[in-house]
């Protein structure tokens, strides 16, 4: 099995958990205002974890779970096992599994000092994100485009932000509200419209899809963006995402035409730049 049909695999299995465990009495890990943890997010780690394991047991793995799993081997793979949990906690059908494989960043750039970019991450090989709700497949191969269940998808090619359908999110950490009303404040007479719809993997493919036109939002974890960034590139779409901690990024996302003058518009002076 390739590394492509690993990741591939992978998600679907979780897929199919998220399928049975979807519209159910929902056993609770962790409930926080802002956010809540579910033995779903558990069982969807168990089953990409394994079968990562199964064929590339040398590999490391960074879930949002458990955390890191050690490996000494070239590649490193991010993994959000249920993107959306609080969607998919309220019934909201709007939620995915993200998987994606890099090999691992230069010692070089590993030594890097933050804020740094996306090279952080390692080379992209694969990202897969799959969205049961409506069977989608986001698929992307480093060099070899990206598809939506087997179909090439391509970004959009509007070139004026006023024409923006623009996501937005926050997530669970301080000060991620205030920044989020903030965002809302600067942008909504600015784009055609604003959506917080609640995973960030599933928003950023389907910005590399066309659908949406720019996203935003601070704090998004490795596992949030691995995947889709190799999807939006292979799709034309640019990624701007900064580490600004350790695996904690903010990402200002948009298609071509419109990437400076959204960049420029949602940018806080503040932000630091790589």
């Amino acid at each position: 099995m390739t590394i492509r049909e690993t990741a591939i695999a992978a998600a679907q299995a979780a897929g199919a958990i998220q399928k049975a465990h979807f519209g159910t009495r929902l056993n609770v890990d962790v409930d926080t205002q802002h956010d809540v943890k579910l033995e779903a997010d558990r069982l969807c780690e168990e089953a990409i974890v394994g079968t990562i394991r199964e064929r590339w047991p040398e590999h490391a793995i960074l879930t949002e779970e458990t955390g890191a799993i050690g490996g000494t081997g070239e590649c490193v793979w991010y993994t959000d096992p249920l993107d959306g949990t609080v969607n998919f906690f309220h019934n909201i059908p709007y939620f995915c599994t993200s998987v994606a494989c890099y090999r691992r960043p230069s010692a070089e750039v590993a030594a890097t000092p933050r804020p740094r970019g996306l090279e952080a991450l390692g080379e992209p090989i694969v990202g897969v994100v799959y969205a049961p709700p409506t069977d989608e497949l986001f698929v992307a191969e480093a060099g070899k485009g990206a598809t939506l269940n087997g179909q090439p998808i391509a970004a959009s090619r509007a070139t004026r932000v006023a024409e923006a359908m623009v996501g937005i999110g926050f997530g669970a950490r301080p000060g991620c509200v205030d920044h989020f009303v903030e965002q809302v404040t600067r942008l909504a007479g600015r784009v055609r419209k604003l959506r917080s719809l609640g995973a960030a993997a599933y928003d950023l493919c389907n910005l590399a899809a066309g659908r949406l036109t720019a996203f935003y939002e601070m704090r998004l974890r490795s596992w949030d963006i691995a995947a889709a960034h190799i999807v939006m590139r292979e799709a034309g779409a640019v990624l701007d995402a900064i580490e600004i901690e350790p695996h904690s990024w903010n990402v200002v996302a948009a298609a071509p035409g419109v990437y400076h003058d959204f960049l420029r518009l949602a940018r806080g002076p503040q932000e630091p730049r790589p």
